[in-house]
């Protein structure tokens, strides 16, 4: 007797390569994360380190040339920080909905799995009865030519 297949086996490997493309697309979304959040981190640095300078500068006394190049620096070195903020928040939500879309992936897989497990406990408790079944059809003709 052959044993039967899971009948939704394509279903379940096409539920698997979901779940491979989803960790794809979630590890990268999170590189990228980590990538902008260290750059957001190394540029908040620079500005703290620049603003330590100026203070630095003032007290030694400073021209009005070196103080609207300080300030101009400044404000640009603000802006990119603040831009570049947005973008970590927006890479950070994009990571979170990656990360979604992954366990979705993964409770899909999960579903198929068990229901497999399911049905194969099934059919060989079916096959373990029909054996039992058979044996005692044996056993019982056995004890029936006996007694003859």
């Amino acid at each position: 007797m052959a044993k039967k297949g899971f009948e939704l086996d394509q279903v379940l490997n096409f539920r698997m390569e979901v779940e491979k493309m989803r960790k794809i697309d979630f590890a990268t979304a999170k590189q990228e994360f980590e990538g902008a959040n260290e750059q957001l981190m190394k540029e908040e640095e620079a500005m703290s380190h620049l603003i330590h300078e100026f203070a630095d500068k003032q007290k030694d006394g400073i021209s009005a040339a070196e103080l609207l190049l300080y300030a101009d620096f400044s404000r640009k070195k603000t802006v990119d920080i603040r831009e570049h903020r947005q973008a970590v928040i927006s890479l950070e939500r994009k990571m979170t909905e990656k990360r979604e879309t992954l366990l979705d992936a993964a409770k899909d897989k999960k579903v198929l799995e068990a229901f497999k497990d399911r049905k194969i406990r099934a059919y060989n408790q079916g096959i373990a009865e029909k054996e039992r079944h058979f044996l005692d059809e044996i056993s019982i003709q056995k004890t029936g030519h006996g007694k003859r």
